[in-house]
């Protein structure tokens, strides 16, 4: 099942190029509050998230 998602386009400046919706480390707590918020309704609905998390 495939989950449409509607987030707001100035977050795609915290996203690393040439990964998928991936936010780089420094990327503000509230936008990242969020993601994981749509994440946790991702899961539930479409059994896997939309937004992944730099880690490095």
């Amino acid at each position: 099942m495939e989950v449409l998602v509607d987030y707001p386009q100035e977050w795609r400046k915290h996203m690393i190029k040439g990964k998928t919706r991936t936010f780089s480390k420094n990327t503000p707590q509230e936008i990242v509050n969020k993601a994981k918020e749509i994440n946790k309704e991702t899961i539930r609905t479409g059994g896997k998230p939309f937004f992944f998390f730099d880690e490095d």
